[in-house]
């Protein structure tokens, strides 16, 4: 079988095992579109600490979201200014770390977990649960990771 094959046939079966997985039992803990983003992230951070790249780079960014936020949240004498600086000053924040801590040095891994963030809502920044953007980042980001890994295994197993 050509490697072609054997990628697509795993991508194909572990994309499938975990979106009915999302759907049918962890819909409330974890986002299917996060988890492929993350999957995505892994396969492009490299082989080495792919899967530590991308959790920590993603939860990092989601972060940086609810930062955003709250920051979105302050009076300012601009209608409509507000959430725009927040965005601006949280991101300009998310590369200036980048620059200097080499755990979430990888900005485009941080940016698709900011961008996560934001796809998922930050209404529920404050919560301690699982209906926290940051904790679903977090678990879909790892079960993504996961998902890519075991189609690399499967993909090998099948050659």
């Amino acid at each position: 079988m050509s490697k072609s094959l054997t990628v697509a046939i795993s991508v194909g079966i572990l994309a499938g095992l975990w979106t009915f997985l999302q759907v049918s039992y962890l819909a409330a803990y974890t986002s299917v579109a996060v988890g492929f983003i993350a999957w995505a992230c892994s396969g492009l951070a490299g082989k080495t600490d792919a899967m530590q790249k991308t959790v920590i780079g993603m939860t990092f960014g989601a972060v940086i979201a609810v930062v955003a936020t709250m920051l979105g949240g302050i009076d300012l004498p601009v209608v409509g200014a507000n959430l725009a600086v927040g965005v601006g000053i949280a991101a300009l924040i998310l590369v200036l770390i980048a620059g200097k801590v080499s755990q979430v040095s990888n900005v485009g891994i941080n940016v698709l977990g900011f961008a996560s963030a934001f796809a998922i809502g930050t209404g529920n920044a404050g919560a301690i649960d699982f209906s926290n953007p940051v904790v679903i980042v977090l678990a879909s980001s790892i079960l993504g990771c996961v998902a890519g890994m075991l189609a690399d295994k499967l993909s090998s197993a099948m050659k």
